[in-house]
């Protein structure tokens, strides 16, 4: 013999029971109809009346199809919560990017510099060095896609669409010439960078002025040369021209060795055509300058300084031009870590920030009550409605009067109340069943008047009623009796 009292049990009937307090539209038709069934054969003479039943009637079924409107993947009930799924799902988004997200810049520029810049900009903008080998491949791998952004020297010409800045930091003009070679005219052979990089485009310019451009041979073993010491300048070779950075350690090495193949460090002087290129600044090597040990040069020796342009693609996010203009507002001496001082501006910037994430929360915010007053909206010609029902009950309720001197009058009367009031009951439940199959209907203030109205008639009706029944139950002998 089993236990009924067990706790599954127990469970059980506690589903059944919350099963229980959900209200089914089902039976809410099947009384209306019966009440429209009841009116038509009982109190058929008022068309009034009828016109009501049928009217809550056509009510019940209008909740019914609602309803099953409502069990469907889309809908305009959908949009308020639709909205605010995807409001907060892209605002997280936004927020990761924002202040999570690590962004990748790819600058095309050597080792040393990406390790200089990597401590400049923001933590969340991962530096990723490109290998170049001069000016021009940069600006290649810019345009192709390769890189966003790249160091280019003064003299390569550069596409329009690129953005350009000249930078603070420049580099020199190192021109060596050969004993023995007493002029730039007698020039015949230059050892130079790679071919068509930033110190043979300049070293270009440079002959054309000197107009040897023609019988002049260019050796692209520069960098070969700085990178194996047992590198042997060829004996044909009468000049050396590179455009370098006077902090690398490479330069004063090369120096030394060039010095000691036989060539001494000069002026690339071009006269007045200097001033027709604004790359090029005259500037002066002072003695020891590229080599305090070995003294290089001996004595000071004007060449010119060229500038270094940072040029970036046109199409970089917000936080990589962020990454940017911090390279673009520090100096080459300023590379290094810094520890965060507040200023006014950095102050601003927050605040800014808290300000744009209050101003996203409160246009979200906004945006969902506008939807859910409009999905609100959609209901109103339904809640008018049986808010319309009510008014026409309650004009009919208010003719009939229970207490009358007509025995068969005062039963008719009575039955009539007692339907109002079955309709009234029935108009509450439809009204308590769109909320319950639309939760967010319970900020309409249109439903709460209709079950307030609802109540109230039906007060008013039972009081009809339970006066027409005791006026009823006094009319008799035996109640005349009992009071005596």
């Amino acid at each position: 013999m089993s236990d009924d009292n067990t706790p599954e049990s127990e469970s059980l009937d506690r589903d059944k029971d919350a099963d229980s307090l959900k209200l089914e539209i089902g039976p809410v038709i099947k009384r209306a109809e019966e009440l429209v069934s009841n009116v038509s054969e009982n109190l058929a003479t008022h068309k009034g009346l009828g016109k009501a039943a049928r009217g809550v009637e056509r009510a019940a079924r209008t909740a019914e199809q609602v309803s099953n409107r409502l069990r469907r993947s889309f809908g305009v009930h959908r949009l308020p919560a639709i909205f605010l799924l995807v409001s907060i799902a892209v605002f997280v988004i936004w927020i990761y990017w924002q202040f999570f997200h690590t962004s990748k810049l790819f600058i095309a520029v050597s080792a040393r510099d990406a390790v200089a810049l990597k401590q400049n900009v923001d933590r969340r903008v991962k530096i990723v060095p490109v290998e170049t080998v001069g000016s021009r491949d940069s600006i290649d791998k810019l345009q192709n896609g390769e890189a966003h952004l790249a160091f280019v020297q003064g003299g390569v010409e550069l596409p329009a669409e690129l953005l350009r800045t000249e930078l603070e930091s420049s580099e020199l003009v190192l021109f060596f010439l050969r004993d023995g070679i007493e002029s730039s005219s007698e020039i015949r052979q230059i050892l130079t960078s790679s071919k068509g990089q930033g110190s043979h485009s300049l070293a270009q310019v440079f002959t054309r002025i000197w107009m040897i451009e023609e019988r002049v041979k260019y050796v692209h073993d520069w960098r070969t040369f700085t990178d194996d010491p047992a590198y042997k300048i060829d004996e044909n070779i009468d000049a050396v021209l590179v455009v370098k950075d006077p902090m690398s350690a490479k330069v004063a090495g090369t120096s030394a060795r060039l010095r000691n193949a036989g060539f001494q460090l000069v002026s690339p002087d071009i006269g007045a055509m200097s001033l027709r290129m604004p790359y090029l600044a005259e500037t002066e090597i002072r003695p020891g300058y590229l080599d305090p040990t070995g003294h290089i040069p001996e004595s000071a020796v004007p060449t010119y300084s060229v500038a270094t342009y940072l040029v970036a693609r046109p199409d970089l996010t917000p936080r990589q031009m962020a990454a940017v203009s911090r390279i673009l507002t520090a100096s080459s001496d300023q590379f290094t870590t810094a520890g965060f001082e507040p200023t006014l501006d950095k102050a601003s910037e927050v605040a800014q920030g808290i300000e744009a994430v209050l101003g996203i929360l409160i246009y979200i915010g906004v945006a969902f009550l506008a939807l859910l007053g409009f999905e609100i909206f959609t209901y109103r010609r339904h809640f008018n409605e049986l808010n319309s029902l009510v008014s026409l009950i309650s004009m009919h309720q208010s003719s009939k009067d229970a207490i009358a001197v007509d025995e068969q009058e005062r039963l008719h009367n009575i039955e009539y109340l007692r339907v109002c009031s079955d309709l009234l009951g029935l108009i509450s439940v439809i009204t308590g069943y769109y909320t319950q199959e639309n939760s967010s209907l319970l900020y309409n203030r249109l439903l709460e008047i209709i079950h307030d109205r609802c109540d109230g008639l039906k007060i008013n009706i039972q009081l009809k009623v339970l006066h027409g029944l005791i006026g009823q139950t006094s009319d008799t002998p035996d109640s005349a009796t009992q009071v005596g």
